[in-house]
């Protein structure tokens, strides 16, 4: 017999030969690995690449009943609470069929179960690793960080958080600080193109040092609703070039906060862009400018390929 735990880790009744095993032995052993390889597999097919489920993950969430005739058992002590004897001679065999796994699956929801364990387990370590709770006035071991003075302050939420595009973007950034002033305004350069968190797994994700630290300075909490009022920033500010480049940062950046906090962006407000021009046509005193190469070949088409006008692209900030 299969059933679900009742919430605390894998549980067993067994009996060998009409004895009483608590301790379990080589013969729960036997059937249980049958059940955690099956459900296992099938729990990574539903979950997708984005999840690691472990053997103990499905393990934490079975309840079996065993009941079996063996040639000789073995144990590990004169009280024959546990069940030494190779499997290979219990003088027959237990091969769990498909036909039952499948009842298994169907009558106990064990496969997402097991899920959600392996997810929330994961979850909990990312936060660990990012040291994640929401507001707090200084973040420490964050190498490049150049925070707002309000910060995980009561203005917090009236922060922006700006992301650059590498180093040289982020001098710009700190540059331009010194024109608004840096009680609300922080800075962090990014290197080069973010994790795509939609194909990689949980742990992945929890070992990318980038995106903790992006977690650890907006003061977000994995696997929780978003709460700017508890957040040490109240906005983003994307700072990338104008090229596909760029363009493709700005799109991780995005889907990073779109899979694990999707109401950071319903309203808007959140993600803003520092929109710079890619393309420059001045003709004497006249100056066109373009936002994106679609918008600028559309005006050569219009103006016979920009003749008489001098081009200029800017492929950085």
């Amino acid at each position: 017999l299969v059933a679900r735990s009742d919430g605390d880790g894998f549980q067993h009744n067994s009996f060998v030969n009409a004895i009483s095993t608590p301790k379990g032995g080589t013969h729960v052993a036997h059937v249980v690995d049958q059940l955690v390889d099956a459900i296992q597999a099938r729990a990574k097919k539903e979950a997708g690449k984005g999840s690691e489920i472990k053997p103990i993950h499905v393990k934490n969430q079975l309840w079996v009943f065993i009941n079996c005739l063996v040639e000789n058992p073995a144990f590990s002590s004169q009280t024959k609470e546990q069940m030494t004897l190779k499997a290979s001679n219990f003088g027959s065999t237990c091969a769990i069929n498909r036909a039952f796994i499948d009842e298994v699956v169907e009558k106990t929801d064990v496969v997402s179960a097991v899920i959600s364990e392996a997810q929330a387990k994961m979850t909990a370590q990312m936060d660990k690793n990012a040291k994640t709770g929401g507001r707090g006035k200084r973040v420490l071991g964050i190498p490049k960080l150049e925070d707002a003075n309000d910060a995980g302050g009561k203005n917090g939420c009236d922060c922006t958080l700006i992301l650059t595009e590498g180093d040289s973007a982020k001098a710009l950034a700190v540059a331009g600080l010194a024109v608004v002033g840096r009680d609300r305004y922080g800075v962090f350069p990014l290197r080069g193109k973010l994790l795509n968190v939609r194909d990689v797994t949980q742990r992945q994700v929890a070992e990318n040092k980038e995106i903790m630290s992006i977690v650890k300075i907006l003061g977000l909490t994995f696997g929780q609703h978003s709460d700017k009022s508890k957040m040490r920033y109240g906005s983003v500010m994307i700072m990338a070039d104008q090229d596909y480049d760029g363009s493709h940062i700005k799109g991780l950046l995005i889907n990073f906060f779109h899979y694990w906090w999707p109401d950071l962006l319903q309203g808007g407000g959140f993600v803003k862009e520092f929109v710079t021009p890619i393309v420059k046509a001045t003709k004497g005193a006249e100056v066109q400018t373009f936002f994106t190469l679609n918008e600028y070949e559309e005006w050569k088409k219009q103006t016979n390929e920009g003749q008489g006008w001098h081009i200029k692209y800017y492929k950085g900030l």
